[in-house]
């Protein structure tokens, strides 16, 4: 019997490094997922569950989801420009657009235009809880 517990904490001690070294990477793959899920949406999903949707840019025209005129481009940004370090990820894109859409802020065509806000990032309880779920599976798995 303690040769069985023995060798259960010497295989947590050497799975716990790696789960460590994971979690960011494992937190970029699921705010990636949570942006797709954004545009897919056509909101921000502030908590779980609860979309503020986007407004329309033009009155009168079907609605289309952001960025499929660019073919999906700025959409698929986030995955090449988004940055992993040891403790932290940082979710961008080098689209010029994508901060004008993200933030409804002042665009060039025509001057003066607001863009119309259509958050697909930022502070996220919807965010924070998915990663949290993710973390917590995986734990459950090194401890069982």
């Amino acid at each position: 019997m303690a040769n069985s517990f023995q060798q259960k904490i010497a295989e947590i001690n050497r799975r716990i490094p790696k789960f460590i070294k994971d979690l960011p990477r494992i937190a970029k793959i699921e705010g990636l997922q949570f942006i797709a899920d954004n545009f897919k949406q056509q909101g921000f999903e502030k908590t779980p569950g609860s979309y503020d949707k986007w407004n329309e840019k033009k009155k009168g025209r079907k609605p289309t989801l952001l960025g499929e005129n660019r073919g999906g481009a700025m959409r698929r940004s986030f995955a090449s420009d988004t940055t992993t370090r040891e403790h932290a990820v940082e979710f961008t894109s080098q689209k010029p657009y994508t901060e004008v859409h993200n933030n409804g802020l002042t665009a060039g065509k025509p001057p003066g235009f607001t863009m119309p806000q259509r958050q697909m990032i930022g502070p996220s309880d919807a965010l924070d809880k998915r990663i949290e779920n993710k973390f917590d599976r995986m734990a459950k798995e090194i401890f069982m």
